[in-house]
């Protein structure tokens, strides 16, 4: 059965220019004016997405031109057709513009329709303008002979008219379809559309006293596909996918059946991960919405700080260097994280930002760390105490860190020195940790409040390895 038509007007909010909603997407229960619901779509976190539709197509017997309506920026040589007794012969679409392009760009310089909201004018009044400008949170219209500036919170918004044709079939693609006999069939197309895209958005909260860190996660979807993106059905595929052309991921068959939670374990697809979202998808064109991702998870976790020297950059003498502050933890879960931000506050103070870090795509189990800032009062000075060369071409060095724990609590401290290649520390007054990595020195020092501590070590390495 055909779908409902869409309207044949465009209508911006003179509020959604300023800045994207992040709205759960189970709350947003109206449907876009400007664009078709499709079957089910797949978003992937690098751009472009899969979509799958199903329609009952009146077909006779032989080849036929058929309009299929589609929203989005198509990619049309991505196009596959399948249905029973039916062969795709060719076809025939109009390009709306390039990835970035934005539709209240595209109308600068032509007529559009002010609308006032009933709640600031009783009797729903309209002025006809022209479209001059869209800058930041505003847009320019010239009425008769003046500009006016529509900003955040004016009761007017924006319409204009839209070809009848492309309001039912979207970018205008035409089908050529061979069919054995004359009957309604089912027919199902998928294809890619540029644009939207999406990201995780971790935000946790880190107890210092019990090492437990609460993270939430979220999943931000971004529409700039320049149409109202619309699925009965929708996942959002985490992993790298190899790309052609323009750059969509490869089309994917999409198997229709039961809704599932939204907490529910992540699909394997392939080397993909698909996390399936609770209910339809309905995104407005140039819109932002977020929606919950996964469960909150809990992690222990461990804040390090630490010191990273470079052989050959060594600075000035005993310049104070504040320590970068380290949070990790493995991932524990049953479910891999998605690349994305991740935002850390503190629990033990009130509205404190620890940091924020990026991670990449960690399966289970895999370890997390993250950089999140430069401690105030964790510092160290560095120095070279002496340097010689012995007369059999060795080279020796001795440097002394200083670290100082000026703050109230205790701190745990990594150091790491990266060495020469075919170095040796031959003595240190505090003794390394584990086994380090070739050509590096590591220690583990903790430091107690107001605490001072050095470390003196010697290292040897070969006068061709400078």
């Amino acid at each position: 059965m055909m779908r409902p038509q869409p309207a044949t007007h465009v209508s911006i909010s003179a509020l959604a220019l300023a800045a994207a909603c992040l709205l759960p997407l189970a709350s947003v229960a109206a449907p876009q004016a400007d664009g078709p619901a499709v079957d089910a779509m797949a978003l992937y976190n690098q751009g472009a997405a899969v979509v799958q539709d199903r329609r009952d197509l009146d077909l006779k017997a032989g080849t036929q031109q058929v309009a299929w309506p589609v929203s989005g920026r198509l990619r049309p040589e991505t196009l596959w057709l399948e249905g029973q007794g039916i062969i795709l012969t060719g076809f025939s679409a109009e390009r709306s513009g390039d990835a970035n392009s934005d539709p209240l760009a595209a109308r600068v310089g032509q007529d559009i329709t002010l609308v006032r909201d009933a709640a600031g004018d009783s009797d729903g009044s309209t002025r006809q303008a022209t479209l001059v400008a869209a800058r930041g949170d505003a847009v320019y219209v010239r009425v008769d002979n003046r500009i006016e500036r529509i900003a955040v919170g004016s009761p007017w918004h924006i319409t204009w008219p839209v070809d009848g044709a492309k309001a039912t079939q979207g970018e205008g693609v035409q089908l050529a379809i061979d069919a054995d006999t004359a009957a309604k069939v089912p027919v199902t197309a998928t294809y890619q559309i540029d644009g939207p895209s999406w990201q995780a958005s971790y935000t946790g909260r880190y107890d210092a006293e019990t090492g437990q860190l609460a993270l939430v996660s979220m999943a931000v979807i971004d529409n700039s596909g320049g149409a109202r993106l619309a699925a009965d059905k929708a996942w959002l595929v985490a992993g790298d996918v190899a790309r052609a052309g323009r750059g969509g991921p490869q089309p994917m068959m999409m198997a229709r059946g039961e809704a599932k939670m939204a907490d529910s374990a992540p699909q394997a697809a392939g080397d993909t991960y698909r996390y399936e979202l609770d209910g339809a998808l309905d995104v407005p064109a140039g819109g932002v919405r977020a929606v919950s991702m996964m469960a909150p998870m809990t992690f222990d976790a461990t804040r390090r700080y630490r010191f990273d020297h470079y052989w050959y950059a060594n600075g000035d003498d005993n310049a104070r260097e504040h320590a970068q502050i380290r949070l990790s933890f493995d991932n524990t879960s049953d479910k891999p994280l998605p690349a994305g931000a991740m935002r850390i506050y503190d629990g033990q103070s009130q509205a404190r930002l620890m940091g924020e870090d990026q991670i990449g795509d960690t399966p289970t189990a895999a370890p997390v760390a993250l950089t999140l800032g430069s401690a105030f009062d964790i510092t160290s000075t560095r120095k070279i105490v002496s340097e010689e060369t012995s007369d059999t071409g060795q080279r020796a060095r001795t440097i002394k860190l200083t670290l100082y724990n000026a703050s109230d609590r205790k701190a745990a401290v990594d150091v790491v020195e990266q060495l020469p290649e075919g170095a040796k520390i031959t003595s240190a007054s505090i003794t390394q940790t584990g086994e380090a990595a070739a050509n590096t020195g590591r220690w583990a020092i903790d430091l107690t409040p107001d605490d001072q501590r050095q470390l003196i070590y010697t290292v040897e390495w070969p006068t061709d390895n400078n």
